[in-house]
This record gives structure tokens, sequence and C-alpha cells, in this order.
């Protein structure tokens, strides 16, 4: 499973690639660690409620919570204010987790009548999406679920010292 890392960051620039209901997704983001180390993020998924609080302001150096959901594809599950509060939102993340729970289940669902398509059109070829499909669709609809559930997160938190009340989500 991924672990919740605690980085200290400074956004100098990004590109805006889509918006949901509960996040937004932004792709080739530049960061500079407390270092001053340049460092990329391919995919960065930002929850609204903590892009209205000020998680993701450019040249301001912030403390992130983030996970690794993917090997290019991270989310800010939380961040440390000016005065030292950890601002987050546990319901957000959750609405985020069953979005991708979806998203796995119509990968899993159009994977097999696709591959079937594109097996006739290439002669058998296309059968070898059929597994590729399957497994995108059992990482999807398992692991990130499992990955960002609340009491994964909660058990992350109390190990960097933060309690997270349990009928709280921000």
């Amino acid at each position: 499973m991924s672990e919740l890392r605690k980085i200290i960051v400074t956004v100098k620039n990004y590109e805006f690639h889509s918006s949901q209901d509960c996040a937004r997704l932004y792709k080739k983001v530049r960061l500079l660690d407390e270092s001053g180390k340049i460092f990329y993020y391919k995919n960065l998924i930002i929850p609204k409620y903590l892009e209205g609080r000020g998680a993701f302001a450019s040249d301001v150096s912030r403390t992130w919570y983030v996970k690794n959901i993917h090997k290019s594809a991270v989310v800010l599950v939380a961040f440390e204010t000016k005065g030292g509060t950890v601002e987050y939102d546990l319901d957000e993340v959750r609405q985020l987790s069953r979005s991708g729970f979806w998203a796995g289940v119509l990968i899993g669902v159009a994977s097999i009548p696709a591959g079937i398509v594109i097996a006739t059109a290439t002669f058998g070829a296309g059968l070898l999406l059929i597994p590729f499909g399957l497994y995108q669709a059992y990482k999807q609809t398992f692991r990130i679920p499992a990955i960002l559930s609340r009491k994964r997160l909660q058990e992350d938190f109390s190990q960097l010292g933060i309690i997270v009340c349990e009928g709280w989500s921000r």
C-alpha cells in the first residue's frame, strides 16, 4: 500500500487538465522542495476543498500530505496551514475513491467487448486487450479505494501524529 508522506513544497507551474465534482486533476506540476530541488508530478489530484483553502497557491511554501495511488498519480490528502492546523476533507477523498471504483467497473465491463471488436479487426491480436483491461479494472476497483479508505487514512495520520476525529471531516 502507498504511505502518506509529508512534504514541504512550493508550486512553480502546472497545467490544468480536468475537473470533477470533488477534485481537480493537474498535469506536469513542477514543484520546489524545501532544499531547493525541483521535481515534478505527472498527475496531481487535489480535492476542491483543499484547493479552496489555499493548498495549491503558487510561489508559496506549503506542507502537503500526499499519497501515491499509481506510479504517476498522486493525491493531495491534507495540508498544513501557516497557523499549524491540518486541513483535510475525508468525505471528498471518499467521493474521489468512489469515482475510481465506478471507473474500474466501467473499464472491466467495456474491456471484454472492446477486446472482441478489436480482435475481429486485427485477426485476434486484440484479445490481448482483455487481460490488460481487466487488470486496470482490478486496480481501479479494489486498490485505489483501499489506498484512500477512511480507516487507512486515519492510521496514516496517526503515524504522523495527527488526530482525525471520527465524526468530523474538516
